[in-house]
């Protein structure tokens, strides 16, 4: 068996394992006055004003620093009704008033986080510990959240979320009863608060920590459900919102950092950390299989490194590095016909056709129902690879389709079209 083929066997076998189960300080010299010539003076001079300069901007830097903490610390509490319902005291550990983020999910219907804060709760009521694990401290950091509605019709949406440990290993809780009811996020067409006719709405969330739970976070991740139309799920729009919130400055980073990968299931899910190595995000090649428009807008190949809970789903890849192609299409159905979404064949033909690689659909965002005429999808197509391995491939195409409907039945003659993917 020759390398190629060895190669290509490895990495079916892998690809069925996974759809299965994923100064010195300087020191200053001291030299006497009285031994300086007049230029050593005037050197020491311009010298001691650069050091005096640089200690003032440091000094600048400290009170900046300061007054972003005083300001923290003196914020206003957004949330009273923790302080009424624990009977504890509540310290603001951390408020951002600002912190730009919102999804779209569609151009006339968004969620936004317009602040949170992190409250420490200590010496509360005995009947609250339960909210901490038993425990006498802990910790509550609450959302505030906007959900806009611009269509002309109404939207049912429940505001479902789930908030994940950085690693993956924990689903933090959300505690109801730490927000009053008047400060849910709900609409105001029904008593159960679902549906919400044309306009914005506000409203908070908060979830606890125990102490332990507090500290081992930096990024946690935030995921707001879907909203439909016409109460049917089979009418939802978009996708899930997703957000890192960064608890610190590695949490920043974190979370600038995963607001540039294409959001396939490794970065929503938590499943694994991902740093991109090469990506080509404006390639925009458009081919088309009758009526239905398909466009390569991007690719990205990133180092992968499984989190600690979905570390297991990789077993089979060994314990070398991983690394992951991820591809942004775009398709748009002009079409008569109803294509299902979660039945558009993606695969990888590596090195000139000598082998063939499907995508990993479990790493894949969920699509659900059928594209029909008229309509826009994002499509993202994962493909995973050992390290050693990808290093030896030369030539990647990318084959989209054939198409099929909701029955399976191949449509536009089982045609496909076919991408040359940029390599580094």
């Amino acid at each position: 068996m020759n390398k190629k083929q060895i190669l290509f066997s490895s990495i079916a076998a892998a690809m069925l394992m996974l759809s299965a189960c994923g100064q010195e300080k300087e020191k200053e010299e001291e030299v006497s006055a009285a031994e300086q010539t007049e230029n050593e003076k005037a050197d020491k001079t311009n010298e001691n004003e650069d050091t005096e300069a640089t200690e003032v901007e440091e000094e600048e830097t400290e009170e900046a620093d300061a007054s972003d903490n005083t300001q923290n610390e003196s914020a206003e509490n957004i949330n009273p009704t923790i302080e009424e319902e624990t009977g504890g005291d509540v310290e603001i550990v951390y408020t951002n008033s600002n912190p730009g983020l919102t999804h779209e999910y569609s151009d006339k219907v968004k969620i936004s986080i317009e602040e949170y804060q992190i409250v420490h709760v200590s010496n509360m009521n005995e009947s609250a510990k339960y909210n901490f694990d038993d425990e006498d401290e802990g910790y509550v950091i609450t959302y505030k959240l906007g959900f806009e509605n611009n269509l002309d019709e109404d939207v049912y949406f429940n505001a479902s979320t789930m908030m994940l440990s950085d690693d993956g290993t924990e689903n933090l809780y959300m505690k109801i009863g730490l927000v009053d009811r008047e400060d849910w996020l709900k609409g105001d067409k029904d008593k159960a608060g679902r549906q919400y006719a044309p306009g914005k709405y506000t409203g908070m969330q908060s979830y606890t920590m125990t102490k332990a739970q507090y500290e081992r976070l930096s990024a946690p991740t935030y995921t707001i459900d879907i909203p439909m139309l016409e109460d049917d799920f089979n009418k939802r729009i978009g996708k899930d919102a997703v957000f890192k919130i960064p608890f610190n400055a590695e949490g920043a980073e974190k979370a600038s950092n995963s607001s540039a990968l294409y959001a396939d299931r490794m970065v929503t899910d938590t499943i694994a950390d991902k740093e991109i190595f090469f990506a080509k995000e404006d390639i925009n090649e458009t081919q088309k299989i009758d009526g239905v428009t398909i466009t390569l807008e991007g690719v990205q190949y990133t180092d992968v490194t499984p989190t600690k809970a979905h570390a297991s789903r990789f077993t089979n890849f060994g314990d070398g590095p991983l690394v992951a192609l991820t591809a942004k299409l775009q398709i748009k159905n002009d079409s008569k016909e109803a294509i299902a979404k979660s039945l558009i064949d993606k695969r990888l033909i590596l090195d000139q056709n000598r082998g063939t690689m499907l995508s990993q659909g479990m790493l894949e965002p969920f699509l659900h129902g059928d594209l029909n005429p008229g309509e826009s999808e994002e499509i993202l197509a994962v493909f995973l690879f050992r390290q050693d391995e990808f290093g030896l491939l030369k030539e990647l195409k990318l084959q989209f389709g054939p198409l099929a409907d909701s029955n399976a039945k191949k449509l536009f003659k089982e045609k496909s079209v076919t991408f040359d993917l940029p390599m580094k």
